[in-house]
C-alpha cells in the first residue's frame, strides 16, 4: 500500500514537473515570508515554569519573616501538582518564595494553583503584613531595556526629589500598555512624598495625642459621596472631592483634642514635599540617576517589543523637563541581532561552500541545480515546520539548519546521481527506454535508502529528545530543527529532485567521463587503496592504535556544561558586610565607578544599590548592581578584560564580588537558584551551626586552583533593638495593645493617610516624626498616647528596649534553612574543578546529623546531561544496529558499519584537543551529529559490497571495485556534511559559542572517520571478507545505488 502510494507520487512529480517547479517556488516564497514574521531571541526559554510570590511585612526581622510569612506559604504551595522545588528567601520586612514547577506544566495553570493557594493562606498571615503578590510573568532573560536618568549637578533639591516621580508618571504606564510588556521597574531615585512631620513639644504643649493627629490627617482627606441636581428637565453632577495633598490645606485641618480644645494641624506639624526613606539608589557613571528597567513576557520577540519600546520612550522623552539626560544603557536584542547576524552568516557560508564542493565534484550546471535546490527548499520548509510546532528564531534552530546544510543536500545528490547514471546507461543501450520512465525508476531505487537513511537520522538524534533541565530547553529546539530539515529534505528528494531531473536532464546532452575533481581523487585514492589491501593487518592496527590512544585522552578532557558568552554586558553584584547601610553601598559603587571608568575596558558603568519596589531580586541594602559596558579594545580579549574587572573589584575592602555576563548569570540561577557556576548548598536547622559548615567549606575550597568570585552567602547575626510592650502597664493606663504598637509603627515607619494618584501627580500623605528623629529611639519615647484617665503620656512608658543580635536574612530551599558557598571558575575547566572540590569537601568537613551538602549548578547539568546522552546514545545505537541488520542482511556487516563510531571519535577528540581540550553538552552533541553521517557513509560502501557480491564478484576485486565506485559518493556527503559547518567552527563572535564546539567536533571527525572509513573498512572486508559478506539470497533484493 505505502509502495503504491509512493509511486503514484513519484509518477505525480514526474508528470506534473512544471507544477511540482512552480509549487516548490510558492513554497519558499511563504518560508521566505514565515521566516520574516517568526518570533525572534538569543535563546530558547531555558527557565522551567516558576512562580515567584513577594509578601511586604514593614517592621518584622527575618525569623518573624520566616516564622510567619515564608514557612506557611512554602507549606501551601508545596504540595502543589508538578511543584519542583521551593525556595524563599525572608529578609527584614520582606519575604520572597519561589515556586519551581516541572518542565511539563503550563505557566498559567501554575500561576492559578498558586493563586488559589495564597487566597486560603493569607488569614494566617500578620494583619500588618500586606497581601502576597504574585510577580508578573517573565521571560528567562526578561529585562531587554535599562535606561539612565540623570540631573546636571546645578539641579536643584526640588528638581531631584521630583525626577523619580515624573519618571514613573511619564513612562510606567505608557510602557506597560505595549503588548509583550510584562514588568516596568524603577531604581533610585526619591519616593516624594507630602510628610506631616509631626512636632513632640507642639504635641505636649497641646494636650494633643498621636492618634488623635493621625485621625485628624484622616479626615482632611475624607470626600463624601456627590449628588444630582435635576431641575428644568435636566441633570447635573455636584461633586464633593475634599482630597488634598496641598501643605495650606494641610496646615488648615482641625485637631481636636481631649479637652475640646481646637488647634490646626500645621501647629502641631510642619507639612512639606520630602522623600521617603530610600530602600535602593542608583548611579551612571559615578552620577546620582534614576535607572528605568523594561522587563518582557515569556515568548516575546525581543527585537520586535525592543523597536516598539525605544520608539514609545522616543515619544515620551518630551514630557520631561529639558535638563534631564537619558541614555540607554543595557539593550539585549543588541547581542541578540549580533548573535542572529553570526550565526546566518554561518548559514550562507555554509550553502555556499557546499554549492562549491558540488560544483567541483559535479562539473555540470545542471547536477549542481538538481542537488542545490534540496537546500534553500528543505531550510524554508523547515522553518514552515517549526513555526508550526511553536519553535522561534534563535541561535539554537538557526544553528540546526546550520547542522544540517551537509545532510538536506545528501539525499537529492543520491537521487540525482542515480538518475544520472541511469540515464547516461539507458542511451548506451540499443533499445533505450523512455527517459522519464528511466528517471522514474531510478528513484525508485534509491527511495528506500533515502527513507532508510532519514530513519537513521531520526534515531541518532533521538539521545537529544531525552534531555531534561536547562540543557533538554536548550537542545531540543535545535535538534527538532535539524529533524525536521532532513524530513523536509527526504520529500524535496521524493518530488523535486525527480521533477527536476525530468526537466534538466532526461532530454539534455550528458558527458561520458567524470570531472576532474572526480578523476583527481581516484589517482589519489587508488594508491592508498592498494596499500590497504595489500597490508590490511597494518591498517587495522594502526586504526586500533588511534581508536586505544583516543580511549586514553577522553578522560584527560576538561568538561563544562556550556561555553563562556561573548557578552560584552556585565551584570555584576557587590556584596558589603550585612549591616552596611545603604549609603555606605552606594558610596562603594561610587568608588568602583571611578575606577572602572579610567580602564580602557569600559564603556560606561552603572550601579544599583539595595532593591527597587517590585524587583524580583529583593538585594538588601548591603548588595549592589554593576552594570558594565565592555568597550571594542576589551572584546579583543575579553577573559584578559574581566580578568583586570574583578581585580578592580577585590582591591575594595570587605566585598565579595560576582563578575560575569548577563545570560550566563540568568543561566546559574535557573539551575541552582544562585548566580554562580557552583553551588555548595549546605541545610541544616541551625543557623550557627550552617555558618560555620559554611566557613569551613569556603576555606576548602579558597585552596582549589582555578577558583575565582568565592563567596559565603552573607546570613549572619546583626545588631537590632527589639521593642516589647509592657502589657502590665498598658492594662493598668487602659490603653490596648494596639494603640501602642500602632504608635510605635509610626514613630518608625509614618502612617499613610492618603495614596498617591500618579496620574494626576498627587503624592501621597504621610504622617511621620522628622527624618532626624526616624530610628531615634529617644525620640519613640517621647510620642504622646491618650491613656484611660484622659491624660498623656509618653510611649516610653510603655515600651521597653533591648539590644539583641538576628540573622540579617534566612533562606530555605525544599523546607530547610540552607547557607551556600558560591564560586566562579577561571583558567580551568569546571569539570575537574568540581572534582577536586568534592573530594577535599568530603574528607575535611565532617557534617552532624540532620545537615547535608548538595553540590549544584553548571557541572550539575553537566553530568546530568552526559548521562543521559551516553545512555540513550547507546540505546540508539542498538536500534540503529537492528536497522543495519535489516538492510544488510549480517551481523558481523553491521558490525563493520559500526566500526565507523570509533573511528570518527578519534577525529572529534583531535579538533576537540587543538581548540583548547574541554568537553561541553555542546561536544557531545557534536559526537552524536558525526555518528549519524559516519554510519550512514559506511552504510553506503558496505552495501555496495554486497549488491557487488550477489553479482559473484570476486573478493578482492568487489572490494576495490565497490570502494573505488563509491569514492565520490562518500567524499560529497563528507565534504558537504562538514565543510558546511567550517564557518561556524572558525566564528568566533556572539551567537556562535554553543555552536562552534559542536561544529569543531563533526569537522574533525568527519575528516578522520571518512580517511579511515575508505581504508580501514576495506582493509577489514579484505582480512575478514569471507564472515563478514552475507550468502546470497535465493531472490536478491535491491541494492542501494546512490
Amino acid at each position: 500500500m505505502l509502495n503504491k502510494l509512493l509511486n503514484a507520487i513519484l509518477r505525480g512529480a514526474i508528470a506534473r514537473r512544471w507544477l511540482v517547479v512552480v509549487c516548490s517556488l510558492l513554497i519558499s516564497l511563504w518560508g521566505v515570508l514565515n521566516a520574516l514574521e517568526m518570533p525572534m531571541d538569543v535563546f530558547p526559554a531555558f527557565a522551567p515554569p516558576q512562580v515567584e510570590i513577594q509578601t511586604a511585612a514593614p517592621g518584622l526581622s527575618p525569623e518573624q519573616v520566616e516564622r510567619q510569612i515564608s514557612e506557611p506559604i512554602e507549606a501551601a504551595v508545596t504540595g502543589l501538582t508538578g511543584v519542583d522545588v521551593v525556595r524563599s528567601a525572608s529578609k527584614p520586612g520582606l519575604s520572597m518564595v519561589q515556586v519551581v514547577f516541572m518542565d511539563a506544566s503550563q505557566l498559567e495553570e501554575a500561576r492559578q494553583l498558586v493563586a488559589g493557594r495564597l487566597q486560603q493562606v493569607r488569614a494566617q498571615l500578620p494583619e500588618s503584613a500586606e497581601a502576597p503578590v504574585i510577580s508578573p510573568p517573565l521571560s528567562p532573560l526578561g529585562t531587554i531595556l535599562q535606561y539612565a536618568f540623570t540631573l546636571p549637578e546645578t539641579a536643584s533639591a526640588e528638581q531631584v526629589l521630583a525626577l523619580r516621580s515624573q519618571i514613573e508618571s511619564s513612562y510606567e504606564n505608557a510602557l506597560l500598555a505595549i503588548p509583550g510588556v510584562a514588568q516596568v521597574t524603577i531604581y533610585g531615585g526619591d519616593l516624594a512624598q507630602t510628610q506631616i512631620q509631626l512636632n513632640l513639644e507642639a504635641l505636649q504643649q497641646h494636650n494633643v495625642a498621636l492618634k488623635e493627629v493621625l485621625d485628624a490627617a484622616s479626615d482632611a482627606q475624607f470626600s463624601g459621596r456627590g449628588g444630582i441636581q435635576i431641575a428644568g428637565g435636566q441633570e447635573r453632577l455636584i461633586l464633593t472631592d475634599n482630597s488634598s495633598a496641598d501643605a495650606n490645606d494641610l496646615s488648615s485641618a482641625a485637631v481636636v483634642g481631649r479637652d475640646g480644645q481646637v488647634v490646626s494641624l500645621g501647629e502641631l506639624a510642619a507639612i512639606k514635599n520630602a522623600a521617603g526613606l530610600r530602600r535602593g539608589e542608583a548611579s551612571f557613571n559615578g552620577r546620582s540617576a534614576v535607572v528605568l528597567m523594561i522587563n518582557k513576557k515569556p515568548d516575546v520577540d525581543t527585537p520586535q517589543l525592543t523597536r516598539a519600546v525605544e520608539q514609545r520612550v522616543q515619544q515620551l522623552h518630551g514630557l520631561l523637563p529639558a535638563d534631564v539626560s537619558v541614555t540607554r544603557t543595557f539593550r539585549q536584542a543588541h547581542f541578540i541581532e549580533i548573535a542572529i547576524r553570526h550565526v546566518s552568516e554561518s548559514l550562507l557560508l555554509g550553502v555556499v561552500i557546499v554549492a562549491a564542493v558540488l560544483g567541483l565534484f559535479l562539473m555540470n550546471w545542471r547536477t549542481a541545480c538538481i542537488a542545490l535546490s534540496a537546500i534553500p527548499l528543505s531550510l524554508l520548509v523547515g522553518l514552515l515546520l517549526m513555526r508550526g510546532v511553536g519553535l522561534q528564531l534563535n541561535t539554537m534552530t538557526l544553528g540546526g539548519l546550520v547542522v544540517a546544510i551537509g545532510s538536506v543536500v545528501d539525499d537529492a545528490i543520491v537521487d540525482m546521481e542515480n538518475c544520472y547514471r541511469g540515464l547516461r546507461r539507458n542511451r548506451q543501450v540499443e533499445q533505450p527506454l523512455d527517459p522519464l520512465e528511466v528517471v522514474f525508476r531510478t528513484s525508485v531505487e534509491v527511495r528506500q535508502p533515502v527513507l532508510f537513511s532519514t530513519l537513521i537520522i531520526v534515531v541518532v538524534f533521538a539521545p537529544i529528545f531525552t534531555l531534561t533541565g536547562v540543557e533538554g530547553r536548550i537542545f531540543m529546539p535545535m535538534g527538532i530543527a535539524y529533524v525536521l530539515s532532513i524530513l523536509a529534505s527526504t520529500l524535496v528528494a521524493l518530488t523535486l529532485s525527480p521533477a527536476l531531473c525530468a526537466l534538466l536532464l532526461s532530454r539534455a546532452p550528458l558527458p561520458q567521463e567524470d570531472s576532474w575533481v572526480e578523476r583527481g581523487a581516484h589517482r589519489c585514492y587508488k594508491p592508498l587503496l592498494d596499500a590497504s589491501l595489500q597490508s590490511p593487518r597494518r591498517v587495522l592496527a594502526l586504526a586500533l592504535t588511534g581508536v586505544v590512544a583516543a580511549g586514553l585522552v577522553l578522560p584527560s578532557l576538561g568538561r563544562v556544561f556550556l561555553p563562556e558568552f561573548r557578552e560584552q554586558s556585565l551584570v555584576n553584584s557587590l556584596v558589603l558586610y550585612p549591616g552596611v547601610s545603604l549609603e555606605m553601598t552606594s558610596r562603594a559603587g561610587q568608588v568602583l565607578s571611578e575606577r572602572l571608568q579610567s580602564s580602557k575596558d569600559v564603556s560606561w558603568v552603572q550601579v544599583r544599590a539595595g532593591r527597587a519596589p517590585g524587583d524580583a531580586d529583593g538585594a538588601g541594602v548591603n548588595t549592589a548592581h554593576v552594570d558594565v559596558e565592555l568597550s571594542a579594545e576589551a572584546m579583543d580579549d575579553r577573559p584578559a578584560a574581566i580578568g583586570r574587572i574583578r581585580s578592580a573589584f577585590l582591591a575594595l575592602p570587605g566585598v565579595a564580588p560576582n563578575v560575569g555576563g548577563y545570560i550566563s548569570h540568568r543561566m546559574d540561577e535557573v539551575l541552582s537558584g544562585v548566580r554562580s557556576a557552583i553551588a555548595i548548598k549546605i541545610s541544616g536547622p541551625d543557623l550557627n551551626e550552617l555558618r560555620r559548615l559554611g566557613k569551613r567549606v569556603q576555606e576548602v575550597v579558597a585552596t582549589t586552583p582555578g577558583v575565582v568570585d568565592l563567596q559565603l552567602e552573607p546570613q549572619l547575626p546583626v545588631p537590632q533593638f527589639q521593642v516589647n510592650i509592657n502589657r502590665d502597664v498598658a492594662l493598668e493606663e487602659g490603653v490596648s495593645v494596639a494603640a501602642v504598637a500602632k504608635a510605635v509603627e509610626v514613630a518608625l515607619h509614618g502612617e499613610e493617610v492618603a495614596a498617591a494618584q500618579p496620574a494626576s501627580g498627587r503624592m501621597p500623605v504621610v504622617v511621620a516624626l522628622p527624618p532626624d528623629q526616624r530610628g531615634d529611639l529617644e525620640a519613640l519615647r517621647q510620642v504622646p498616647i491618650r491613656v484611660a484617665s484622659g491624660a498623656l503620656k509618653p510611649l516610653g512608658a510603655f515600651v521597653t528596649i533591648a539590644s539583641v543580635r538576628g540573622p540579617n536574612e534566612i533562606k530555605r530551599e525544599d523546607v530547610s534553612r540552607r547557607i551556600v558557598v558560591s564560586a566562579n571558575v577561571a583558567g580551568r575547566a569546571l569539570g575537574p574543578v568540581v572534582d577536586e572540590i568534592r573530594s577535599q569537601v568530603a574528607k575535611s568537613v565532617t557534617l552532624p546529623s540532620g545537615y547535608s551538602i548538595r553540590y549544584g549548578g553548571q557541572f550539575e547539568a553537566e553530568q546530568r546531561a552526559s548521562r543521559s546522552l551516553l545512555t540513550y546514545s547507546v540505546l540508539a545505537a542498538v536500534v540503529i544496529a537492528l536497522l543495519m541488520v535489516v538492510a544488510v542482511r549480517s551481523w558481523p556487516a553491521t558490525i563493520a558499519i559500526l566500526l565507523n563510531l570509533p573511528l570518527a571519535l578519534v577525529g572529534g577528540l583531535i579538533a576537540v584537543l587543538l581548540s583548547g581540550g574541554v568537553l561541553s553538552i555542546a561536544s557531545l552533541i557534536g559526537f552524536i551529529t558525526l555518528f549519524g553521517v559516519a554510519v550512514r557513509n559506511g552504510l553506503l560502501l558496505v552495501d555496495n559490497f554486497n549488491r557487488r557480491h550477489q553479482n559473484g564478484e570476486a573478493q578482492m576485486a568487489l572490494i576495490r571495485n565497490g570502494s573505488l565506485e563509491r569514492l565520490n559518493a562518500i567524499l560529497m556527503t563528507a565534504l558537504t556534511s562538514s565543510l558546511g559547518m567550517l564557518p561556524l567552527a572558525l566564528a568566533f563572535g556572539a551567537g556562535n559559542e554553543i555552536l562552534q564546539p559542536l561544529a569543531i567536533v563533526v569537522l574533525g571527525g568527519l575528516i578522520t572517520s571518512t580517511l579511515l572509513t575508505l581504508l580501514v573498512i576495506p582493509a577489514l572486508y579484505a582480512r575478514y571478507g569471507r564472515w563478514l559478506l552475507p550468502e546470497p539470497p535465493a531472490q536478491p533484493c535491491g541494492s542501494i545505488k546512490p
